[in-house]
């Protein structure tokens, strides 16, 4: 199978500016939160999943995410990250077609009568987020930050169903509806919300402008570094694929196009911050690590006690405002160089990677078969134990086959192949098939 070498833009480029803090917390809250996670019955949580957490890091993404918070706090983000990138590896399987295989069920024991609570009552559908609903609720420290972080919930769970729907249909979103729904199917935008939620803060509803170019900036980004394991598996719903669908670009072209969406962004957030600054005056006593607010259990060690009203006046939410702008630029940075440190994208090659930025993209498999798609999505499963958590194959051996039955097989399937992967598809309005009007894989 022919394979393509491709450049990896700089993308750390993009957090460069923001210092890089991990919370002195990391080692002792990661090791709970995988105890707690390999307890989970195997209804919950496989022994595939079990295996894959430790290497996956995600103690550290929520260390550099939220570098100022007490164990509490940093302990719900962790135990959150997990369980949202779990059902984001599920989610990512081609072969899913149905909420209930990632862990999603029609009912749930807890239910939120509140209106404004249905974002909870979204979340308390999925069997690993079910768990953490009475930290989450406990956690809120208005009603406001309540509303966005339900909207962000209820995000989540309606644009997976719409990325399912076009999986069913064989059918491509066009390339503005894809950035609005990798914002949300991704659960980015829940994330920056754990902002406000572990540490406590009130902030000004006119920063969503700057939480949005965040999300658009940690979406794409991943998305970059997902496209190879993204190929590998079949998964067309990446930023790359429905670029190379939607423009006709080859693979070097698409990444390079998403990374100028991730610049684009960039820029954006550093605009709205500055218009925020202008428009309102900064305390000086607005440090980020001025004080840490535990309302998961008292003050936090060494700092000063913060003020806990239910609600602030203007200064005390332009203050809060500063901190959230913060942890934003604590995402960014953050998120980027875990992506290298992680096993998730690039497995034991993160290192090699972020010093020499190009990568081996796996051939796709033809795109006028569907069935040749979902032959090899089980062939390479079977090279590959572990389906959950899409891992580099580097240094992985597969087990022995026969390579006249494999090649029989696979002559039974191709109707054509195209040295530099598959024929680009024809792209009308928002759909998009290939020659034979079969699913996409880009």
């Amino acid at each position: 199978m022919p394979t393509t070498s491709v450049q990896l833009p700089d993308l750390l480029s993009v957090g460069r500016p923001y210092e890089l803090r991990t919370n002195r917390h990391c080692r002792t809250v990661t090791s709970a939160s995988e105890a707690y996670f390999h307890a989970l019955p195997f209804s919950i949580l496989n022994d595939a999943e079990k295996e894959q957490i430790g290497q996956m890091k995600f103690g550290l993404w929520a260390s550099v995410c939220f570098p100022t918070c007490d164990p509490p706090q940093l302990r719900l983000a962790t135990d959150f990250l997990t369980a949202l990138m779990i059902c984001n590896a599920r989610f990512g399987d081609a072969r899913i077609t149905t909420m209930r295989e990632c862990g999603w069920r029609d009912s749930h024991p807890e239910v939120f009568l509140d209106e404004k609570d249905s974002g909870f009552s979204c979340l308390a559908q999925h069997d690993l987020f079910r768990p953490l609903m009475p930290q989450l609720t406990r956690a809120m420290p208005s009603d406001s930050s309540r509303s966005r972080f339900c909207v962000s919930a209820e995000a989540y769970h309606t644009y997976q169903e719409h990325i399912l729907a076009h999986r069913r249909a064989n059918t491509l979103p066009s390339l503005s509806a894809y950035l609005d729904l990798r914002r949300g199917f991704s659960g980015v935008l829940m994330v920056l919300d754990l902002l406000e939620m572990v540490e406590g803060l009130q902030i000004s509803p006119n920063l969503n402008e700057m939480k949005l170019a965040v999300a658009n900036i940690l979406a794409l980004s991943m998305d970059i570094f997902a496209y190879n394991n993204d190929q590998f598996i079949g998964n067309a719903f990446n930023i790359v694929s429905i670029l190379r669908a939607h423009e006709g670009v080859a693979v070097q072209g698409a990444i390079n196009r998403a990374y100028a969406l991730i610049e684009l962004a960039s820029r954006n957030f550093v605009a709205e911050e500055e218009r925020y600054t202008k428009r309102h005056a900064t305390s000086p006593s607005s440090s980020p690590t001025a004080w840490v607010w535990n309302p998961l259990g008292g003050k936090g060690d060494g700092v000063a006690a913060r003020n806990t009203d239910k609600e602030k006046g203007n200064e005390g939410k332009a203050r809060d405002s500063q901190l959230y702008m913060q942890g934003l630029k604590d995402c960014i940075v953050g998120t980027l160089n875990w992506s290298y440190e992680t096993e998730l994208f690039f497995g034991s090659k993160g290192d090699e990677i972020r010093q020499f930025g190009s990568f081996i993209r796996v051939a796709s498999p033809p795109s006028s078969s569907y069935c040749l798609s979902s032959f090899l999505c089980l062939f390479l499963r079977y090279l590959r134990p572990h389906p959950r958590y899409p891992r580099s194959t580097y240094n992985h051996t597969p087990p022995s086959f026969s390579m006249d039955a494999f090649a029989s097989i696979i002559s039974y399937f191709v109707v054509e192949q195209v040295e530099d992967g598959p024929e680009l598809p024809t792209v009308d309005g928002d759909k998009a098939t290939g020659s034979s009007g079969s699913c996409i894989v880009a």
